[in-house]
C-alpha cells in the first residue's frame, strides 16, 4: 500500500507542473487565436469556421485544467462535488472528441478542394460550414453524455473515468470503446487525404507550387500534432486492457500510467496555434502583429515604408482560405511589399 501510495506522490509531483504550463501556453496561444478569428469574423473561409470549433474547444480543456492540477496536487484527491467531478471529465473527454474530429474536419475540406476542386463539397459556403460545425458540436455532446453515469470513485473521492472492473457497466464498455474508436477511425480518413492529396498533386505536377506546399504541410502538421497528443494515452490503455485481462495484476500502475499520457492529449490546446499559423500566412502574419504590440519582438522599419503603406490603402487582411490548387491569380493581403520593410509587425 505504501508503493501505491508513493507512486501516486509521485506522478502528482510531475503532473501538477506540466499540466500548468499547458494551461499558461494554451491559454495564451488560443487568446491570441480568438482575437484575430473574431477580428476577422467577415473574412472567414469554410475551414476557419473548423479551426474556431477548436479553439472553443481547447478553452473547455483550459478552464478546467486548474481543477486537474488541484487533484493532482492533493495527490488524486477530489475536493470538490461528485456533479463537479462530472463536469470536469465530461469537458475533459468531449474536448478530446472534438479536437479529433475537427482536425478531421481541417483534413476532410483540404481533400475536397484539392483533390475534388469541381464537387460541392469543396465550394461549401462559410455559413454551411458553420452549421456543420454545429452537428458536430451536438455530436460530440451527445458521445460524451455518458460521462454523467460512469463511476468515478467518489466513495475514495477519486475523480476519473475508467476503472478497473472485471465486469463493466455499458457506460464503461461504450466509453473504452469511444476511446479506441475515435483515435482509429479519424485516423484511418486523415491518412486517406494525405495520400490522395499527395498522389493527385504528382498527377498534376503541382507538388512545387508554395500554396499546394501549405496544404500539404497543414495535414502533415496534423498527423504529428494527432500522434504526439493521442497515440500515447492509446498504447498505455492498450497494454492496461490486454494486461488486465490477462491476469487483472498491475491495476494501479496502469492508472498511473494512463494519467500520465493524459497529459500528452492535454497537449493539444498549446500546439493547436501552431496548426492555425500553417492554415494561413495571414493567420501568422496577424499572430506576429499582435505579438509585436504586445513587445515580444522589436520592429525595424526602414525608411519609406509609411509611402508605400499609403499607396495601398484598400488592403485588407486575407481571408483564412486554405489552399487549393484552383486558385491561380494572387489576391490582395496585408502583405508589404518586401522593398519597404524588414523584420517589421
Amino acid at each position: 500500500m505504501s508503493n501505491v501510495t508513493d507512486g501516486v506522490a509521485t506522478i502528482s509531483i510531475i503532473l501538477a507542473p506540466v499540466l500548468g504550463m499547458e494551461t499558461i501556453v494554451g491559454l495564451a496561444g488560443n487568446t491570441i487565436a480568438l482575437s484575430i478569428f473574431c477580428s476577422y469574423r467577415n473574412h472567414w473561409s469554410s475551414s476557419t469556421a473548423y479551426l474556431f470549433s477548436l479553439v472553443i474547444a481547447d478553452f473547455f480543456l483550459i478552464i478546467n485544467l486548474p481543477f486537474r492540477i488541484h487533484y493532482y496536487l492533493k495527490n488524486e484527491f477530489w475536493s470538490f462535488t461528485e456533479i463537479f467531478c462530472s463536469v470536469n471529465l465530461f469537458m475533459l473527454s468531449m474536448n478530446r472528441t472534438a479536437s479529433i474530429i475537427f482536425l478531421t474536419a481541417i483534413a476532410i475540406d483540404r481533400y475536397f478542394k484539392v483533390v475534388h476542386p469541381h464537387h460541392q463539397m469543396s465550394k461549401i459556403s462559410t455559413a454551411c460550414a458553420a452549421k456543420v460545425a454545429i452537428a458536430l458540436w451536438i455530436t460530440v455532446i451527445l458521445m460524451n453524455s455518458h460521462v454523467f453515469i460512469l463511476d468515478h470513485n467518489q466513495s475514495q473521492n477519486n475523480c476519473q473515468s475508467f476503472n478497473s472492473r472485471l465486469h463493466p457497466h455499458a457506460a464503461d464498455t461504450w466509453h473504452a470503446l469511444l476511446f479506441f474508436l475515435e483515435f482509429f477511425l479519424p485516423l484511418g480518413i486523415i491518412i486517406f487525404c494525405i495520400f490522395n492529396i499527395i498522389l493527385k498533386l504528382k498527377q498534376r505536377k503541382l507538388a512545387k507550387r508554395n500554396k499546394v506546399q501549405r496544404a500539404v504541410k497543414v495535414l502533415v502538421v496534423i498527423v504529428l500534432m494527432y500522434t504526439i497528443c493521442f497515440l500515447p494515452s492509446i498504447l498505455i490503455a492498450a497494454v492496461g486492457l490486454v494486461i488486465l485481462m490477462v491476469s487483472h495484476t498491475h491495476v494501479d500502475t496502469i492508472g498511473q500510467l494512463l494519467h500520465v499520457s493524459l497529459a500528452f492529449t492535454y497537449l493539444n490546446s498549446a500546439l493547436d496555434p501552431v496548426l492555425y499559423c500553417f492554415s494561413s500566412p495571414a493567420f501568422l502574419k496577424r499572430c506576429k502583429k499582435v505579438l509585436c504590440q504586445a513587445g515580444c519582438f522589436k520592429t525595424s522599419v526602414i525608411e519609406g515604408s509609411s509611402e508605400n503603406s499609403s499607396r495601398y490603402p484598400g488592403q485588407r487582411m486575407r481571408s483564412l482560405q486554405p489552399s487549393t490548387v484552383r486558385e491561380q491569380t494572387p489576391r490582395m493581403s496585408l502583405r508589404t511589399p518586401s522593398s519597404s520593410t524588414a523584420n517589421t509587425c
